[in-house]
């Protein structure tokens, strides 16, 4: 499987090598890949210093190459002069017009990411909008719902537990493609809600255990109750803790739900199937089995509750990614290999436009953008 690596060090390593006459010519298809990725990124991959060192480094090995040392294949030395020349020009065009491209790029049309909004369903069936909501939302069964204005709504308890038989009562928030939310529930668990999420919880936790019910993704840091178990439930799936941190990504249109344990221990049921994670550890469930998983990228996992895109996978899945982020329509035009993996990291903050001019550079797949359609083509 091919695999694209975007590395600025890389670059500024190969750039040097190239000055140096040193560079071979996988060295050089590489220098201009990623190259090729900066540029389309609309972002100078070299500082001022650097471009400045680089450009000293170009004008002396010209001169050194103007002149054979004695005893030179005159042939050998007239080939390396013309291909250096090539290069060195290639490279140092590339940084003005690296610098100047920015300016007619900045006249097209792009599609902004998503960010903190979401949908509060209350116990009485009253929605909330959460994206401009600020202060206490409402008070139910000896709560406070209040709303922060950094993407957050919290649950602050006022009893303990509920007497016993009184009925539970549910809150839903669910956050649209393009949005992103966090929840504080009323024992102290923190939730963060990915894109196109949902999520379904009680106000106030009865005795005996803590249940939720997810679908979409979620990262989840569970407060401590050895007499309380946590448990998620997703598509048919129970994960059950006492604390710990770990994510579960259960979209209705994934063919797995994926399940990654960074800290604590975890138990992953479905259809009288069980496993014990470690951290490190993914369990994926489909199709009445369940495949354990082990040193998995964590970074990789939680990258999007970081703002960051982080992959190393195939384009379709690169895509439903993006899909939900930007909440825009993809449609092929050819079908994409699934032997090609890609792999990168990029701000989840960038227009789509800086995400879609990376993957281009794998050479193999182009991309057009029509309203709020994202057509793949070659």
């Amino acid at each position: 499987m091919r695999k694209i690596y975007l590395n600025k060090t890389e670059l500024l390593n190969l750039a040097s090598r190239i000055t140096d006459g040193v560079a071979n010519d996988d060295e050089i298809r590489r220098y201009n890949i990623i190259y090729r990725h900066f540029q389309q990124l609309e972002a100078t991959p070299l500082e001022t210093e650097q471009v400045k060192l680089l450009g000293e480094q170009m004008i002396e090995e010209i001169n050194h190459r103007l002149f054979p040392p004695a005893g030179a294949n005159i042939r050998l030395w007239i080939t390396r002069i013309a291909a250096s020349v090539i290069l060195i020009c290639s490279v140092a065009l590339g940084f003005y017009f690296l610098n100047s491209s920015k300016k007619d790029s900045d006249k097209q049309i792009d599609i902004v990411p998503g960010g903190n909004k979401a949908i509060l369903t209350l116990a009485n069936g009253k929605k909330v909008i959460l994206d401009a909501t600020h202060g206490v939302i409402s008070k139910e069964v000896d709560i406070t719902v209040s709303n922060a204005t950094n993407g957050i709504i919290s649950y602050e308890k006022l009893k303990s537990v509920l007497n016993g038989g009184t009925e539970l009562e549910y809150n839903t928030i669910e956050t649209p493609r393009g949005g992103t939310y966090r929840v504080n529930l009323s024992d102290g668990t923190k939730v963060w809600l990915n894109s196109a999420s949902r999520l379904r919880y009680p106000v106030v936790y009865s005795k005996g255990e803590r249940v939720v019910e997810l679908e979409g993704e979620a990262y989840f840091e569970v407060a401590k109750d050895g007499s309380q178990p946590f448990k998620v439930k997703s598509k048919g799936q129970v994960v059950q803790v006492l604390g710990t941190h770990f994510n579960v990504m259960a979209y209705t249109d994934d063919q797995s739900i994926k399940t990654t344990l960074l800290e604590g221990s975890v138990k992953v049921s479905d259809h009288g199937k069980t496993q014990l994670l470690k951290p490190g550890q993914q369990a994926q469930v489909g199709q009445n089995s369940i495949n354990l998983l082990n040193n998995i990228d964590i970074e990789e996992v939680v990258a999007w509750k970081n703002g960051e895109f982080k992959f190393n996978e195939s384009l379709g899945s690169i895509l439903n990614k993006i899909a939900r982020w930007y909440d825009v329509e993809i449609v092929y035009q050819i079908t994409p290999d699934p032997n090609l993996m890609f792999s990168g990291k990029i701000s989840r903050s960038r227009n789509i436009s800086g995400i879609l001019k990376m993957l281009e550079y794998n050479g193999d797949v182009h991309f057009k953008v029509e309203g709020r359609r994202v057509i793949v083509t070659e």
